[in-house]
């Protein structure tokens, strides 16, 4: 199982409207036989994958698998009638699977047809790669984690705005979350002040990248800034107020624009954003913006789980972050995760769950 969740991370970002999935073929003797992941959209499941890696060998193995095989016919057939043509004779699957089409049907599927089924294994661990998926299946909205980062007495910029706060590890480490990512959000004003791309720098081997999607009510961003670029998508939400000429102007640069409600103060709102993004069948978004838009977001009890990096020096006059951490504290689920990333802290910790229960 661990094998499988390490094949499924690699996945991530890669494969809405699945959730990143990890699956592998293990023999009697112990030996992996076969390994595979989710396919992008349209493509086999983790399952098929790594049965077809497999071939004849499958036959009276063991398949580990990091979530329930689905029993529905989707884009692709059922993995659970690829599971019993390859002769598997037992299925270990670390969760079960809330989406209304599977929902205990595959474990039922498999046992009805003789193959032995454990589930329970490493459950905390796959229900964090599926948070995603499940929130997805069960509200319609992508799961967000809002991250940020700060000096130790609680400033994410100068006065003046722009500048880096942590270090190079940190910096490493963000690109990772962003390549997890099926989208990340931003507000117009952090396009305006630092230009920022939004890419995954450097590049991945397969070349994708992560929608950029930026808030901008009355379609403020310039059509020359980095953001709106051919490197990768861009989706620029605004409201009936944005001016025509700079929507006609953003579109024939190559930005995608769509208009959403506003809120009453003339800002994009963050539930029908979400929304929208949901029907687009994007799963994992991360919120990269400043303390205004993430204000909005907690006041909308909208972020899902925090990411927030904390730089060992003080800033002194500057922007204030839109939370600190001992207000924080109140809204989380159970207690934070910390961990040293180079010369800086990550405080890490959940605000909502889905899917099934586990310890």
């Amino acid at each position: 199982m661990a094998r499988a969740l390490d094949v499924a991370r690699r996945a991530r970002g890669r494969t809405h409207p699945n959730p990143p999935v990890g699956a592998v073929v293990v023999g009697n003797d112990g030996i992996i036989l076969g390994e595979g992941a989710t396919q992008p959209a349209g493509g086999d499941h983790a399952e098929v994958m790594a049965l077809r890696a497999t071939g004849l060998r499958a036959r009276g193995a063991t398949l580990a698998v990091t979530l329930e095989p689905c029993n529905h016919h989707g884009h692709t057939p059922p993995c659970t009638q690829a599971i019993l043509r390859a002769g598997i004779r037992r299925v270990v699957a670390a969760i079960p699977d809330t989406n209304p089409g599977v929902r205990g049907g595959g474990f039922d599927y498999l046992r009805k047809h003789g193959v032995q089924v454990l589930t329970g294994v490493s459950a905390r661990a796959a229900s964090d790669l599926a948070q995603g998926h499940f929130k997805l299946t069960e509200t319609g909205r992508p799961h967000v984690t809002a991250k940020w980062a700060m000096t130790s007495d609680g400033k994410v910029a100068k006065p003046t705005g722009g500048g880096r706060i942590t270090g190079n590890a940190a910096w490493r480490r963000v690109h990772e979350m962003r390549d997890a990512a099926d989208a990340i959000i931003t507000g117009v004003d952090s396009i305006l002040v630092d230009d920022s791309r939004l890419t995954v720098r450097p590049p991945p081997a397969d070349g994708r990248q992560p929608l950029r999607v930026v808030f901008d009510s009355k379609a403020r961003t310039r059509p020359a800034s980095r953001v709106v670029d051919r490197d990768a998508r861009v989706l620029i939400l605004t409201t009936a107020a944005a001016p025509p000429d700079r929507v006609h102007s953003l579109k024939k640069a190559g930005a995608e624009v769509r208009t959403c409600t506003p809120t009453a103060a003339g800002r994009v709102d963050t539930e029908a954003a979400l929304g929208l993004l949901g029907d687009l069948r994007l799963s994992t978004v991360l919120l990269e913006a400043g303390p205004t838009l993430t204000g909005a977001f907690l006041a909308a009890d909208a972020i899902d789980s925090l990411a927030v990096f904390v730089a060992p020096w003080r800033m002194g006059n500057g922007l204030a972050a839109a939370a600190d951490i001992d207000n924080l504290r109140r809204r989380m689920l159970d207690r934070p995760r910390f961990s040293e990333i180079g010369m800086d802290s990550l405080f890490e910790a959940d605000l909502h769950r889905y899917g099934p229960a586990v310890a």
